[in-house]
């Protein structure tokens, strides 16, 4: 087994009355692909805001390389992680390339107001010839053209295309991606997987949330399920569709009882 990467453990999140994610624990090696699957309202989501400190967890510790991982998103980017969102969250008046350079600066800067004040005022000015090569270079390998269209005129799943390149742009430790491929066409489903093998071959580690359960069982190393807050089941992808859980959850029967 790998070097473990990042580590959760007794991860609990309540809404009021609603619990959603109850004492979860997973862990995370380098160079794998974890899959991380359920039903709408499992908790997938959740599990990745806690990580990435967009909430904070009611009880429960997170590790990265073995250090407690703690702080708002800004310092845990620059900890090494990267995400993109259910609903992409891009500067829709910027263009692709713009938007991708967020990803680079992210890293270096302190606070999200910074990275995009500066972006923003480098618009204003020519951009090094460096940067925009290594804007190309990155949209390149993740099947992205039209560095010069408004992000806010691009389809949906362009948008996703975007954040996931903008993600790969900041060199993560470990990259989360929720629900990269909805709306996604053929091409951007090549280059969602290209940049997950990216981050794969680099020796780090992805998480990626999907509906999709076929596609992501083909891609990943390690499928968790999810189910009202709790793992239902964890292990390889192809034991996770046999199991009686995955037919529960997905399908509301273990099969016949004869």
């Amino acid at each position: 087994m790998s070097e473990l990467l990042l580590e959760g453990r007794s991860l609990s999140k309540r809404y009021g009355g609603v619990i959603a994610l109850d004492d979860v624990d997973f862990d995370l090696h380098r160079g794998e692909i974890l899959g991380l699957v359920g039903p709408n309202g499992a908790g997938k989501t959740t599990l990745v805001d806690l990580i990435t400190g967009a909430q904070t967890a009611d009880r429960g510790q997170l590790r990265l390389g073995g250090v407690p991982l703690s702080g708002p998103p800004s310092r845990r980017a620059r900890a090494g992680l990267a995400r993109t969102f259910q609903h992409p969250l891009l500067a829709s008046d910027l263009t692709v390339a713009e938007n991708l350079l967020l990803g680079r600066a992210a890293v270096r800067m302190s606070s999200p107001w910074k990275t995009i004040s500066g972006v923003v005022a480098g618009v204003l000015q020519p951009r090094p010839p460096a940067d925009r090569a290594a804007v190309e270079a990155l949209a390149a390998e993740v099947n992205l053209t039209g560095l010069d269209r408004a992000a806010g005129d691009l389809s949906l799943g362009e948008q996703r295309l975007v954040e996931v390149g903008r993600a790969l742009g900041q060199s993560p430790t470990v990259m989360l991606l929720d629900e990269p491929f909805a709306g996604a066409d053929a091409q951007g489903i090549a280059g969602v997987i290209e940049a997950v093998r990216i981050v794969q071959r680099r020796g780090n580690g992805v998480i990626l949330v999907d509906h999709n359960v076929d596609l992501v069982s083909a891609l990943v190393d390690r499928v968790m399920l999810l189910n009202l807050g709790r793992v239902a089941f964890d292990g390889p992808p192809a034991e996770c569709l046999a199991s009686e859980e995955m037919q529960l959850v997905y399908f509301g029967t273990a099969g016949d009882d004869d």
